[in-house]
């Protein structure tokens, strides 16, 4: 008994010693040559300035003090010079004929319609790939909150439905229902003669249905000598009963305030990014137009878009960024990098118990991370240009002491 209870003591002092030699080791290998890796990995990143600005346009108010109108453009469409913008009624039930009008005419289209797609099997059965093609239209308007499209796109998927529904459910009385809308279209006609007016556009331009009162404010004439005092006073000017604004050209303009040391990355004519917080689901290409002189640290920028206007029509007050430039690397945190005495940069690789140097070129240092991509050696062996390249899923050794190219790492 006595002979096992020393065994057993003497198995569990020597389990304690391994347990407190591996921890001792360990330490020494934090404290005196602490090694850490990483995975190296692509990534991309942007040079970007965080930005609150206006969006301005060379634009019109269409003044107008009748209530009983109803528009006949959508936000962003292109009007020729005389067209019609809005239709104003002499009374309400002048309204309701026109709106049931216009539902007899849409029938109408669709009945024609389906007399034909029944003397065409290919048309019948394109309709529900129209349908389908509809609907995802549609899902695509809710997503991105436009409104104006989901109210166009419901419409188009109504008709088509009807189409099919016409064009399946067969045409025996197809020509006498069309006579029967014909005749009701030439009579609600008749009855609407001299009961409405049309305000039409001034000249040709891109429509917006909304006027917020800076139209008279944030002009390109404006812009062209406004000072930062001048842009922290704009205030928008009371807006009276319109039916919308015309906008001319196709040029739009953002104008902000940025600090002096952000706006000494600017050049006059620099091509950038613009990315709008809401409103705009892409980038917008926008140039630097003017940049204003320094203002107790401030200065006014202002960029030009000669682009997308029917996307920004509705867009004033915005925060932005300003996307300098864009860099695609691999990813490695800085204290990874290795700068040699001539100014070469590298970044040490664990190769199974060997670290090799692998040299790169950088593109771009954020905050605790720099984007690198791989230099190559001038070797005739491609063995050791495979080995020597830099390439994501690599481990990169982030901390140790005393690397050189080849150290056996334990």
């Amino acid at each position: 008994m006595r002979s096992r209870s020393l065994s057993t003591k003497l198995i569990f002092v020597f389990l304690f010693l391994a347990v407190a030699a591996y921890f001792s080791v360990q330490a020494y290998r934090y404290f005196v040559d602490p090694q850490t890796t990483t995975l190296v990995y692509a990534y991309s990143s942007e040079d970007a300035i965080a930005a609150t600005g206006y969006f301005a346009r060379d634009e019109q108010v269409i003044a107008c003090s009748e209530t009983l109108l109803e528009l006949e453009r959508a936000e962003g469409e292109r009007v020729n010079a005389g067209g019609a913008l809005a239709t104003v009624y002499r009374s309400e039930s002048a309204l309701n004929d026109h709106r049931q009008l216009r539902a007899l005419r849409s029938r109408l289209e669709q009945l024609r319609y389906a007399r034909e797609a029944s003397r065409d099997a290919e048309t019948a059965l394109k309709l529900d790939g129209d349908i389908r093609e509809d609907l995802f239209a549609l899902r695509a308007s809710l997503a991105a909150g436009s409104w104006t499209s989901v109210e166009s796109t419901g419409e188009e998927l109504r008709t088509t439905v009807l189409k099919r529904e016409y064009a399946y459910a067969g045409t025996d009385d197809l020509d006498v229902r069309i006579d029967a809308l014909n005749a009701e279209i030439s009579t609600l006609s008749g009855r609407l003669e001299g009961g409405t007016q049309t305000i039409r556009a001034p000249f040709a331009g891109t429509y917006s249905a909304v006027a917020d009162g800076y139209e008279a404010v944030l002009t390109p004439a404006a812009l062209e000598n406004m000072t930062v005092a001048q842009y922290d006073a704009i205030a928008p000017e009371a807006a009276s009963s319109t039916v919308g604004r015309l906008i001319a050209g196709e040029e739009w303009r953002f104008v902000t305030v940025l600090s002096a040391a952000d706006a000494a990355r600017l050049q006059k004519g620099q091509a950038l990014s613009l990315r709008a917080a809401t409103g705009v689901d892409f980038d917008l290409d926008v140039t630097v137009e003017r940049i204003g002189r320094e203002e107790n640290g401030r200065v006014i920028v202002v960029l030009r878009g000669g682009s997308h206007l029917a996307y920004v029509t509705l867009l004033r007050a915005q925060n932005v960024e300003l996307i300098l430039a864009r860099y695609e690397g691999l990813r490695i945190p800085k204290n990874a990098l290795r700068v040699d005495a001539d100014g070469s940069s590298g970044v040490y690789c664990l190769v199974g118990l060997r670290a090799y140097r692998k040299p790169v070129e950088v593109l771009w240092q954020g905050e605790d991370y720099c984007l690198v991509r791989p230099v190559g050696i001038e070797t005739t062996s491609e063995s050791l240009r495979q080995l020597y390249t830099l390439r994501a899923g690599d481990e990169a050794i982030v901390s140790a002491n005393d690397l050189y190219d080849g150290k056996v790492v334990e």
